[in-house]
């Protein structure tokens, strides 16, 4: 996996000219959504899951975590193999996280200095994974009405987002019942049908989330408190049932009053259940969604689509309908969590190119036109050599439309890249999102290329993330990048084939 560095990494050289030319030193900041009372936890386990765990991947040197001025920090030695080169590394656990890195000498691989930032942005997130798990989160939008949860709708939103292929598969599975009912018509029954679906899609997803963002309501305010893992888990036992209840106080006594809540205005709500409120365990962020929506369909030249925020922390966004003004534009309060501002106009110009170049309309027509095919034209052919065929043929069949729904994924990425202008933003929003599965870190070796090739291989309409991320990072002028999707097909093609 040759990744390189993200846009939003405040990247500079300290002291010396270009790479190459003398630069001894380099500087990093990641940006992330933690506290500073989770972040002294952070070079403990930088130490534990990535110094000791890729001993074996890293020749590491000098390892100590020490405290400074209430500041910890992370030192160690990255020995670079068969030379006598090294780099020093100092993490500052601070918000943001700091980068430094001394090499031994300026003829050190930039490639080498990238995979090592990248080792410690992943585990970065990696860290940022487990604090989720004992993190209260609560969603706002000012001037709502409070509602009843609605979890149940949330399978309506993963069926009618993507490609279509998960509702697709799931109705061929009842194919049975349309010829049982219209018998030889059945399949045409069924691609009405599947049309009928994509048409309204963008209707039914709007339905789906927990707040509308509309003119008159464009924000989304995200509250995270972290806990120990103890106090956590005698929280969750003793008040999990009563999330809405305290989100509805805490609104009350705050979003509603048009202040910020934050301890000083929730921490009497707080203490009610068992929380002492300590303000270096909690943030609040305010997202605009209605602006970053608006600001990406300008771009793409599209009437403003509906939008909805499902109240879930799994990290997504989706597009569903058949054009931008009958479509709707599904994200999460999770990746709002996770993604800059910047990072997320990328990821929603991902979304409008969907709509641009009427993709779910696309991934239905060609699903339907498989249906067709199979059975008034392949069928007999196929019913010759027995059920096994059957399946045989099913599998490539559904392999092949996920196959072609990767163009369009990679060229909904590259149409963010032209389009918005901020390709590394996405590749680092990709990163975010997709960050479990560019590990383990040593799988990026030649010796792995067949664990490469196995994910151009999955049942998934996007590409392999590893493969996304470096497309992204290694464009050079992206504007003036003039067939979007005959480029996808031809950087795919040849990513499958080298993988």
């Amino acid at each position: 996996m040759k990744l390189k560095i993200p846009s939003n990494i405040h990247f500079k050289w300290v002291g010396i000219p270009e790479m190459g030319t003398g630069k001894t030193e380099l500087k990093y900041t990641i940006e992330t959504e933690l506290s500073s009372g989770n972040l002294k936890f952070l070079p403990e386990f930088l130490k534990r899951n990535y110094l000791l765990q890729q001993e074996k991947y890293r020749d590491f040197r000098n390892v100590g975590v020490t405290v400074e001025n209430e500041m910890y920090f992370l030192t160690y030695r990255v020995r670079i193999s068969g030379t006598e080169q090294y780099v020093d590394v100092v993490v500052e656990a601070g918000v943001p996280i700091e980068v430094t890195m001394r090499l031994s000498d300026s003829g050190i691989s930039k490639t080498f200095l990238d995979q090592l930032y990248e080792d410690l942005f992943l585990t970065v997130q990696l860290f940022e994974e487990e604090v989720r798990k004992t993190t209260l989160y609560l969603a706002f939008m000012p001037g709502e009405k409070i509602v009843p949860e609605r979890e149940r709708r949330g399978l309506i939103g993963r069926i009618f987002t993507e490609s279509m292929l998960p509702l697709y598969i799931m109705l061929t599975a009842l194919t049975f019942v349309f010829f049982l009912i219209f018998d030889v018509y059945g399949p045409l029954v069924f691609v009405i049908l599947m049309f009928a679906l994509a048409i309204f899609s963008g209707k039914i997803v709007a339905r789906s989330g927990h707040w509308k963002i509309t003119e008159d309501q464009q924000e989304i305010i995200l509250l995270q408190y972290h806990f120990s893992p103890e106090k956590f888990e005698g929280f969750r036992k003793k008040y999990a049932k009563n999330i809405s209840e305290i989100r509805k106080k805490i609104y009350d006594a705050s979003v509603a009053l048009g202040k910020s809540p934050d301890c000083e205005a929730s921490s009497r709500i707080f203490s009610a259940y068992g929380i002492d409120c300590k303000s270096e365990n909690l943030s609040v962020k305010r997202i605009n969604i209605y602006q970053i929506v608006r600001k990406a369909a300008e771009k793409f030249g599209l009437s403003m689509p509906k939008i909805v925020v499902s109240n879930t922390i799994i990290p997504n966004a989706a597009a569903a309908g058949p054009s931008a003004s009958l479509g709707t534009v599904l994200v999460t309060t999770g990746i709002l969590t996770q993604l800059e501002e910047n990072e997320l106009l990328s990821v929603i110009g991902h979304e409008m190119s969907h709509l641009k170049a009427h993709d779910p309309m696309v991934m239905s027509s060609l699903s339907s036109l498989e249906f067709l095919l199979r059975f008034y034209v392949f069928l007999p052919y196929i019913t010759y050599f027995g059920l096994i065929s059957f399946w045989v043929y099913f599998i490539v069949a559904i392999g092949l439309i996920y196959f072609f729904g990767k163009f369009l994924e990679g060229r909904a990425d590259l149409d963010s890249a032209k389009v918005i202008g901020q390709p590394k933003a996405m590749a680092e929003a990709l990163k975010k999102i997709g960050f479990k599965r560019l590990f383990p870190l040593y799988k990026r070796e030649p010796a792995f290329r067949g664990y490469r090739r196995s994910e151009w291989l999955r049942f998934d309409p996007h590409p392999p993330a590893y493969h996304r991320i470096a497309q992204l990072e290694n464009l050079k002028e992206p504007e003036k990048i003039e067939h979007t999707f005959l480029r996808t097909v031809k950087e795919n093609l040849k990513g499958f084939l080298r993988a």
